[in-house]
């Protein structure tokens, strides 16, 4: 199980457990150091998805390569012992946060992708990221054609990514192209890290993808949080020389 998918299965006390502390963390970062919080994201990742399923972020994501490897290397850990451990790690650092009511905290890096209580997004087999990483692009456009996603086109997933930014790093033109000719789509879309799509496919080498990025007036002059443009996380010269 992957998902809390009854009432059932969130009534057993580790079930109930792991929301609470999920919740917990979510309003307390700050009583946590950057270390502790990558373990507890790695294995809430593990929990509530399963193994890794993203690719390796490039070398100029620092931040998202060790969110990456946090999760990555809990791939053997199946989901229930995940939550379990979750929990545990949860009494370890902080015994007392059960009985602690929350509080506001400031932001982290690293909270962008713990659980957040958003408004609830179309699930199951059938969900446009689901198509998008499968190379769907036949389901890409019909869900796009349903109208579902209309107000959510340009929302951030639980891993700080947009659907423009998920199809440009997988390199599928095709549903790229869907996504563009979405109304609203956002093509500057920025990630949790400040990157657009246009970061994506320059640092991924996707050419057909940067084309059609910058034939929809994709701006290449954004830096992410690092200042760093899409030319210079180009993937070589040959990308180098389509920007500009």
């Amino acid at each position: 199980m992957t998902e809390f998918e009854d009432d059932a299965a969130i009534d057993l006390p580790h079930e109930r457990s792991f929301l609470d502390a999920t919740k917990f963390l979510e309003q307390n970062t700050n009583l946590f150091e950057q270390q502790q919080l990558l373990q507890l994201y790695g294995l809430y990742k593990q929990a509530t998805v399963g193994p890794c399923n993203i690719p390796k972020p490039g070398i100029f994501n620092v931040q998202a390569r060790a969110k990456w490897f946090s999760w990555s290397g809990l791939k053997q850990l199946d989901q229930d012992s995940a939550k379990k451990n979750y929990v545990q790690l949860m009494d370890k650092l902080q015994p007392e946060w059960n009985k602690v009511q929350p509080n506001a905290s400031s932001s982290s890096w690293v909270s962008v992708s713990l659980p957040k209580r958003e408004e609830e997004k179309p699930e199951g087999p059938n969900s446009l990221l689901d198509y998008i990483k499968e190379g769907n692009a036949c389901g890409v456009q019909k869900v796009i054609e349903s109208g579902k996603y209309n107000q959510q086109l340009n929302m951030l997933d639980d891993d700080g990514l947009g659907f423009i930014h998920w199809a440009a790093d997988r390199g599928n033109a095709e549903i790229l192209r869907c996504l563009l000719n979405s109304i609203g789509i956002d093509v500057n879309l920025q990630d949790c890290e400040g990157q657009t799509a246009l970061h994506f496919a320059s640092s991924c080498g996707n050419i057909e993808c940067i084309q059609l990025l910058l034939s929809h007036n994709a701006d290449q002059t954004i830096k992410d949080e690092n200042g760093l443009s899409c030319l210079d996380v180009a993937f070589n010269e040959k990308i180098k020389s389509l920007l500009y």
